[in-house]
């Protein structure tokens, strides 16, 4: 009988006929692989129970910023959700670029940094998760970036200007190594006002010790009342001299609901102006508020038309409102003479009947006679008002009148201020005295047979003064006495001090119009994320 094919294959499995109970290497991984597998799942079971807080990180990069924490578990509050549309085997793995897909603009307006941006620049802005960063933790600080996401520009700013020509510093790397000095220290100002502070400390704001012309309360009462005098000394001897000090002028909150406000709302209200324009209710304390002459200024410098004379009437003079001037002033001075022409009956008033027994007087020519003398006393005013001892040029610099042209006064710039591009905060740095960081302010009398410097520099220190805390500790400060200590210590980050929203506008603050978002949201949808 012939052969069978199959016994010859069974043939080679002679001797071996359990080989399929010995699994080869492919086998065995499988085995080995199906081991590890329960195992990690095993661990994964217990790690759920015994640290659920570290197992939820897993799932997300980590709790996010307490601002945010509302959306906690709403990932589609700040993330673009994701769509099916445009997918593609690349796109699946670009985990990032779907990361970085943000909506932060249903709450946050994001205005622009500034206007001169590369493409390049304008794209990588474009996106807000390249420097603000959450899922960092309850604590972090979206707005207190790290130094690097500024100089990422800022070390090399030409080169990311799509002019090349950038408003600011060509190259910043560090606050301390080579931050420039501050602009309007570089190049201070124009001063158009005439102003000492040495002078309004000293005792009576004299220029010289027991001159003359020192204001005592009893000149102070004659000018401008009992209000007055109780707003600057609690002294009720005429003979004592009025002292201040700089929260007699510069201020960081009204201080509403204390006797101090009391006295400068009575002050104001005697002025006749506004209160609550000058004297705001919680003021943030950054910046001081705004020096203004009603509230700081006609207390001891009143403004007013001089004393005149029309025929045998004496009119006297009388206040005239601050910041007017050419025909406004004009009309304003006009206007006060009027009434008082009219107070005092002005012959004008009084003319009578004219023959054929008219009852009706005719008003015009007792009306020019009344607008010529309250013309002719207009006329002499306007000059003493603008450049007279105790006009507008006793402050301003004042252009004086030429033909038709009226006197101008030379505006004043903004100084509430002084740097725009930068933050400061006067309320955290009340620890330090005022000399501290604006020397030359103390009480000096000028010397005799000297001119009283009364545009004087800008009294505030440079850079350095900042880095004498701004600065890594250790860091060796040197006083103005020339001695050396150590300093430093404190925060020195470019956001520290420099904002990036909004900033080609240094002048507006967080409630700015830019910061607004274009739609916002009720409180149900806010709450939703939607």
């Amino acid at each position: 009988m012939p052969r069978s094919p199959s016994r010859d294959l069974s043939d080679r499995y002679t001797g071996n006929r359990r080989y399929f109970r010995r699994p080869d290497g492919l086998r065995g991984g499988r085995y080995l692989l199906a081991a590890v597998a329960f195992g990690l799942a095993a661990l994964w079971a217990v790690a759920e129970v015994a640290a659920p807080a570290r197992v939820a990180y897993s799932f997300s990069h980590g709790p996010v910023a307490s601002p945010h924490a509302a959306w906690e578990n709403d990932c589609a509050a700040c993330h673009v959700p994701s769509s099916t549309s445009g997918i593609s085997a690349a796109s699946m793995f670009d985990t990032r670029t779907r990361w970085q897909a943000m909506t932060c603009e249903k709450c946050h307006a994001g205005a622009a940094h500034n206007d001169n941006l590369t493409a390049t620049g304008r794209e990588f802005h474009a996106q807000c998760s390249n420097c603000h960063r959450d899922h960092n933790g309850r604590n972090f600080s979206l707005v207190r970036l790290a130094d690097s996401d500024c100089t990422r520009c800022h070390a090399n700013l030409p080169a990311n200007a799509a002019n090349g020509s950038p408003k600011c510093e060509a190259k910043v790397t560090n606050f301390v190594t080579d931050h420039p000095e501050f602009r309007p220290l570089k190049a201070p100002p124009e001063r158009t006002l005439k102003f000492s502070h040495s002078l309004h400390m000293n005792p009576g704001q004299a220029h010289t010790k027991g001159g003359q012309e020192a204001m005592t309360v009893g000149k102070l009462r004659t000018l401008s009342g009992e209000a007055a005098v109780g707003r600057y000394t609690d002294s009720k001897n005429d003979a004592d001299l009025v002292t201040l000090d700089c929260a007699s002028c510069h201020q960081l909150d009204s201080g509403a609901g204390t006797k101090g406000y009391d006295k400068f709302k009575l002050a104001l209200d005697a002025a006749g102006d506004p209160t609550r324009s000058v004297l705001p209710a919680r003021a943030a304390g950054a910046t001081l508020l705004p020096i203004n002459f009603e509230a700081h200024c006609r207390a001891c410098h009143p403004l007013r038309a001089p004393d005149g004379a029309a025929g045998n009437l004496v009119i006297s003079g009388f206040d005239v409102p601050h910041r007017k001037q050419g025909a406004d002033l004009t009309a304003e001075v006009s206007g006060g003479y009027l009434r008082s022409l009219v107070a005092k009956d002005h012959p004008a008033l009084a003319q009578p009947a004219g023959p054929g027994g008219m009852v009706d007087q005719p008003l015009a020519q007792p009306a020019a006679t009344l607008r010529g003398a309250a013309d002719a006393l207009t006329a002499k005013a306007l000059p003493l008002l603008a450049t007279g001892a105790g006009g507008c040029a006793k402050c301003h610099d004042v252009t004086p009148a030429a033909g038709d042209a009226p006197a101008k006064v030379a505006k004043l710039p903004n100084h509430s201020v002084w740097f725009p591009w930068a933050l400061f905060d006067h309320t955290a740095h009340r620890g330090a005295t005022c000399a501290t960081c604006h020397p030359g302010t103390a009480a000096a009398y000028a010397a005799p047979g000297t001119q009283l410097v009364e545009k004087e520099p800008v009294q505030i220190l440079g850079i350095d003064s900042c880095r004498a805390c701004h600065a890594p500790a250790g860091t060796k400060v040197t006083l103005p006495d020339r001695t050396a200590i150590a300093g430093g210590g404190v925060r020195h980050g470019c956001t520290d001090c420099h904002r990036y929203h909004n900033a080609d506008h240094g002048l507006q603050g967080r409630g700015a119009k830019a910061g607004f978002p274009a739609k916002p949201l009720d409180l149900a949808d806010f709450l939703g994320g939607k």
